[in-house]
């Protein structure tokens, strides 16, 4: 079943190119191939010489996709957000305010400043964010592997996702829907195989600039929180050694820990840029497209909390605790923005033809990890509770 969940995000994702390219027989077709695919990943038995020779083909294939830029035919070429990010990063490097600028198309610069974080080195290096785009769909192979080792079924995904058509797509024109994605999928494994309270800091850190580039990646941080909380079952095992229990963080506070550290990461990361006025914080104005007003309406607070509520409510009911489980609660709260998209449209119009069915692509990184590592050993699955010289392993 857990293929054709993926399947399904990945074909729902990639109604809009399919459409401009071919229309309903196009989206048919796309559904079909993907679910084919996504089963015959994890299914189908492939020779360990196989990854390696596939990775290098489709890195290949990238790089000179990359370099060439897309094909005419390719629907909506041109990034209004890619260049939202060189417009805000090149005025920041200029001494001025980012988020005063506009894009080519006349918006306003949304990325939140986790964004201009991540984006920033690849941008200094080549002159443009979309050349991130490269970076992290290159990441996300070791993260579906949990490591370096290519091991079959995992790289297969990650091509699977590679050339789904709205992957593809945002790859080509420079939009970032699901590479900005990776990171906080691989901030969220290193916390949750953080070994020591140093490791869980810092990945803690990590996990707020990497959800710090949209506001409803928020939620991640806290399934991440949450999941960190319910670890391990006896809730009495701590990072450090039994007998250094004065020192020691019980799972609820390591929980309390990670949750409390990205929230301090996001104040970090935005209170700056609100101290000159929040009306020059253009981020702000995304609110209108919930409330039709700009900026902290009362009504997205309300919301805001409602779903933080019926989040943690549901996460302790799942109670989930390895990283296929975390994937798989990430994943369903980040293509809410499509489903919610859908059922307006469908309410409106009797339709969906015009939704924005793109808006939860980023739910495709979490739902490719939660299957890549439900099909083999979970490495969060052992927490190292002591020093070195004091390991041992206990059931997540």
């Amino acid at each position: 079943m857990s293929p054709l969940v993926l399947a399904a995000i990945l074909a729902v994702v990639s109604t809009f190119p399919a459409m401009a390219l071919g229309g309903p027989p196009a989206v048919v077709a796309v559904v079909a191939a993907l679910g084919l695919l996504s089963l015959a990943a994890v299914r189908l038995p492939v020779r360990r010489q196989v990854p390696a020779a596939l990775v290098a083909v489709v890195v290949a294939a990238l790089v000179v996709a990359f370099v060439l830029g897309p094909p005419s035919w390719v629907p909506g070429v041109g990034s209004d957000r890619a260049d939202a990010l060189d417009v805000a990063l090149t005025r920041l490097a200029g001494g001025l305010y980012p988020y005063t600028g506009v894009t080519y198309l006349g918006n306003p610069i949304t990325p939140l400043p986790g964004s201009l974080v991540l984006a920033a080195p690849v941008w200094a290096l080549t002159g443009h964010a979309a050349g991130q785009n490269v970076l992290w769909t290159l990441v996300l192979l070791p993260v579906l592997n949990g490591g370096w080792r290519l091991r079959p079924a995992p790289t297969l995904l990650w091509t699977l996702v590679v050339i789904t058509p709205e992957v593809l797509r945002e790859y080509l024109v420079g939009d970032d829907l699901v590479t900005s994605v990776v990171p906080a999928v691989a901030a969220a494994a290193w916390v949750l195989r953080a070994r020591s309270p140093l490791v869980l800091t810092t990945g803690a850190v990590a996990l707020g600039i990497a959800t710090c580039t949209r506001p409803h990646l928020a939620l991640v941080v806290v399934i991440v929180a949450v999941a960190v909380g319910l670890r391990p079952d006896d809730r009495k095992a701590s990072l450090l050694a039994p007998s250094d229990s004065n020192d020691a963080f019980l799972s609820w506070r390591r929980g309390l820990l990670v949750g409390g550290i990205g929230a301090l990461t996001w104040a970090v990361l935005i209170v700056p840029f609100l101290l000159g006025g929040t009306d020059r914080f253009s981020p702000l104005h995304v609110g209108a497209k919930v409330t039709g007003e700009r900026g902290l309406h009362p009504a997205i607070v309300v919301i805001a909390l409602v779903a933080l509520i019926v989040l943690v409510a549901a996460l302790l009911r799942v109670r989930p605790t390895s990283e296929s489980a975390v994937g798989w609660c990430a994943a369903a709260v980040l293509i809410a923005p499509t489903v919610l998209s859908a059922g307006f449209w469908l309410l409106l119009t009797g339709g969906v033809s015009q939704a924005d069915l793109t808006l939860g692509a980023g739910a495709v990184p979490f739902a490719a990890w939660a299957l890549a590592r439900s099909r083999g050993e979970d490495p969060s699955a052992h927490v190292v509770r002591g020093f070195p010289s004091r390991r041992r392993r206990v059931r997540a």
